[in-house]
């Protein structure tokens, strides 16, 4: 059942002879553990960096992976690539324990096979010298060796500043429809 006008959400559909169908019992329940995964993933970023470990952080990342984001107070917006760098580049700001608090909520995970897109919210209420940090992250995730990881996140703050939000900022994914 859905809205009028809204399309009926699934995991994933499977085309056949032009009309499309529910995928099989196996590749629901497989997508429905996939998003629990992720969820947990996410869980496991905010907890490495609530302890400061941001070498923890970064091994939640494929070793190829980008990180497109804020560099810092006044440094703009850059692409970290590469799991090591990512880890370097975390080190000096959550490099110690209680620097930040990530709280995620708003997720919505959309998995196909062995890849997966997302989007959330996170926040912080004890980022030393901002007060509370508030950002979104899209998120392309894959799956290796049964593992989930973060290939590529995109990071725009909310808070304390606001970052314009690029032109196809509308159509990036996903909408969770």
């Amino acid at each position: 059942m859905h809205v009028h006008g809204a399309p009926a959400y699934t995991y994933r559909r499977i085309i056949i002879s032009g009309s499309a169908a529910l995928a099989t019992l196996e590749e629901r329940i497989d997508a429905v553990e996939s998003r629990a995964k992720i969820s947990e993933l996410r869980s496991a970023y905010a907890r490495f960096a609530s302890s400061g470990n941001a070498y923890g952080v970064a091994s939640l990342f494929t070793e190829d992976c980008v990180f497109d984001g804020p560099m810092g107070a006044g440094k703009g917006r850059g692409i970290i690539n590469g799991n090591k760098a990512l880890g370097d580049f975390l080190a000096p700001q959550i490099g110690k324990i209680g620097a930040v608090l990530p709280l995620i909520s708003n997720e919505i995970i959309k998995v196909d096979g062995d890849t997966a897109k997302g989007w959330c919210l996170m926040q912080t209420p004890m980022a030393p010298g901002f007060g509370a940090l508030v950002c979104e992250y899209f998120d392309e995730c894959v799956r290796i060796d049964g593992k989930w990881y973060f290939a590529k996140r995109t990071m725009f703050l909310f808070q304390p500043v606001y970052e314009e939000r690029p032109a196809n900022y509308a159509q990036m994914e996903p909408t969770g429809r």
